[in-house]
């Protein structure tokens, strides 16, 4: 009688994100291997995002940019004990965002409806007349500036809230590869532009051949151009919620 084959999900994305991620999993057909390229930390000191939110009625618009936005934002609302205007137009990038969001606030929330990022959001009917309007975006340290540009060209006051740090790390190859050697059908998931550039650093002075038939799953085409030039099948999921992946891989593992 065959065995069923074996299938490994590797997730690049931070650990709070996996963990969460290989519980959906747990009775699913695949496991969950957590190699994280980036780490999630507080800020060393919040005076200036809590001076900044402690400002939020004065706000029409607030935007989230990702998860980590949202849990570092709640909580320090909460510190503060501030209340959340009724009036203030909730928007974000990715679905998972507006379901966290939706949640835990239990507000209607703006997003694009099939490629999640920012150009696709500015589309959004609420953004066509914005002149004057004030914005604020939530978000970790740094990051691209096309969001608050845009806003900033239809006549918006734009302000950040940055709330945490983001670091990217590399993974241990070789740990990778050991951990592979029982799984017949391997994937990796990326879900972040500048994840997917530190790892192609990363490979640049290794042997990376054998990484070569692992197949990659994404959510947007930007990360499928940049990885295209290491692997040869990658899968771009717009939405990569726990139902979606599995079902692309499960797809995928039938051979």
């Amino acid at each position: 009688m065959n065995r069923p084959k074996k299938i490994a999900l590797i997730s690049t994305r931070p650990q709070g994100t996996n963990v969460q991620l290989s519980d959906d999993l747990k009775n699913s057909e695949i496991k969950l291997l957590s190699f994280p390229l980036t780490e999630i930390h507080p800020l060393n000191n919040y005076q200036i995002f809590d001076g900044v939110i402690e400002n939020i009625k004065t706000y029409q618009h607030i935007i989230f940019i990702s998860t980590n936005a949202v849990h570092f934002f709640l909580e320090r609302v909460k510190k503060l004990s501030l209340q959340i205007p009724k009036n203030l137009i909730f928007s974000s990038i990715g679905p998972t965002t507006k379901l966290l969001l939706q949640k835990k606030l239990s507000v209607d929330v703006h997003s694009p409806i099939k490629t999640f990022d920012s150009e696709h959001l500015l589309k959004e009917k609420i953004y066509n007349n914005v002149e004057g309007q004030k914005i604020l975006i939530i978000r970790g340290e740094g990051g691209r500036e096309t969001l608050k540009n845009a806003l900033e060209e239809k006549g918006a006051i734009v302000n950040y809230g940055e709330c945490y740090v983001r670091k990217y790390v590399d993974i241990d190859l070789n740990q990778l590869k050991n951990d592979l050697v029982n799984y017949h059908h391997q994937f990796f998931l990326f879900s972040s532009t500048n994840s997917a550039k530190h790892f192609i650093h990363q490979l640049s002075n290794v042997d990376s051949h054998w990484l070569q038939n692992i197949k990659i799953i994404v959510n947007h085409k930007k990360i499928e151009g940049l990885l295209s030039k290491i692997f040869k099948d990658i899968f771009v999921c717009n939405n990569i919620d726990t139902q979606n992946i599995r079902k692309l891989i499960v797809s995928e593992s039938l051979d």
